[in-house]
């Protein structure tokens, strides 16, 4: 008995010691996260279909409901811009055109656990008014990861010059 109440404590006291040498941080500067770089492609991918289909409700899902959401757009919208205008002018965008069509060119995604920084070439088809407009931008999302996935809590897109 006496035994036990020596060794007892003392498993105790190395218990949380042996805890914190199994446990490795990961490297945010330098780890690549391949499972968070996947579900942000498939993100991303789900946001060009909905672009694509008009699917307004899935646009708004994708992004951060928040006091904290910004964004500075293309187009001739060069102001910061919060949830809400996001929203509308996106939603605008989307339904007042014929088509439309995206491809993500020479995508980086860049995960630091739950941050994530995304940029890539948007190479983009609209028909508007019968014509056919093709651009090319330069594209930044920053996603956090939040309970209910992935969301862009800023954005900043500019024309490809």
């Amino acid at each position: 008995m006496r035994m036990i109440t020596t060794l007892f404590p003392t498993a105790l006291a190395t218990m949380p010691l042996m805890g914190c040498a199994s446990t490795v941080k990961p490297d945010l500067a330098h780890d690549t996260f391949p499972e968070a770089q996947a579900e942000l492609r498939a993100a991303l991918e789900k946001i060009i279909h909905d672009a694509e289909t008009a699917n307004v409700e899935g646009l708004r899902e994708v992004h951060l409901k928040s006091d904290k959401f910004t964004k500075f757009g293309g187009g001739e919208v060069y102001e910061r811009m919060n949830y809400a205008e996001c929203v509308e002018s996106e939603t605008a965008a989307v339904t007042s055109v014929e088509e439309y069509s995206s491809e993500a060119k020479d995508l980086k995604i860049d995960v630091f656990g739950d941050v994530a920084v995304m940029t890539y070439y948007p190479q983009r088809v609209v028909k508007k008014d019968g014509k056919i407009l093709r651009y090319s931008a330069r594209q930044s999302l920053v996603f956090l990861k939040t309970r209910n996935g992935w969301k862009i809590v800023h954005e900043h897109q500019s024309p490809k010059r």
